[in-house]
């Protein structure tokens, strides 16, 4: 027994000091995770859905929620219809020329996920990031990914990953922010 542990030595530390490097060379190259309170940066790129020309800048001025996804992310395939709801129930209440929904599609088969939003229509712009330039500049390192945006373009919250309480709560920090920066939506 103690043999076979002086034979296997050598061969651990290799591989103890291997991996490390073995691990990075496997990582996507990804970006620093956005500081809350940080100005979040420009997006723009492929239109998978919706209006040509969509750019995270022009909706300053509204509270605004950047969702990264993919279609092979399970969780996202859970959060997807969720922040459609909460967006579609936001407009119900008088909010809907407050708040948007910017969603980045991050797989790198556009007709895939131009294919699942055929299958699963959201009423938000959908931007493609193939090469992951917007993905870098936010930094998330799991999916889905959401960012909370103030009015004034800033980071306010961040989700990483999909839990059940997350359509509640970000309503609840959506609306609060909404009442911080304007009065209460007109009666319907």
């Amino acid at each position: 027994m103690r043999l076979s542990l002086v034979l296997l030595r050598p061969a651990l530390l290799t591989l103890l000091f291997a991996l490390p490097t073995l691990a990075s060379a496997q990582a996507p190259d990804k970006g620093e995770l956005l500081p809350f309170g940080s100005e979040a940066p420009e997006i723009a790129g492929l239109i998978l859905n919706g209006a040509p020309g969509t750019k995270l800048s022009q909706f300053r001025g509204k509270v605004v929620a950047v969702d990264f996804w993919a279609t092979w992310c399970t969780p996202c395939l859970l959060s997807i219809p969720e922040l459609d709801r909460v967006r579609n129930e936001l407009r119900e209440e008088g909010y809907g020329d407050r708040f948007e929904i910017v969603s980045v599609n991050v797989d790198d088969d556009i007709p895939k996920a131009r294919k699942f939003l055929e299958l699963h229509p959201v009423g938000y712009p959908v931007i493609g990031d193939p090469i992951g330039i917007a993905m870098k500049r936010f930094g998330p390192w799991k999916l889905p990914a959401t960012f909370l945006l103030t009015p004034e373009g800033k980071v306010h919250m961040i989700w990483l990953g999909y839990a059940d309480y997350f359509p509640s709560d970000i309503k609840k920090l959506t609306l609060e922010l909404l009442s911080q920066t304007a009065p209460a939506p007109a009666a319907r």
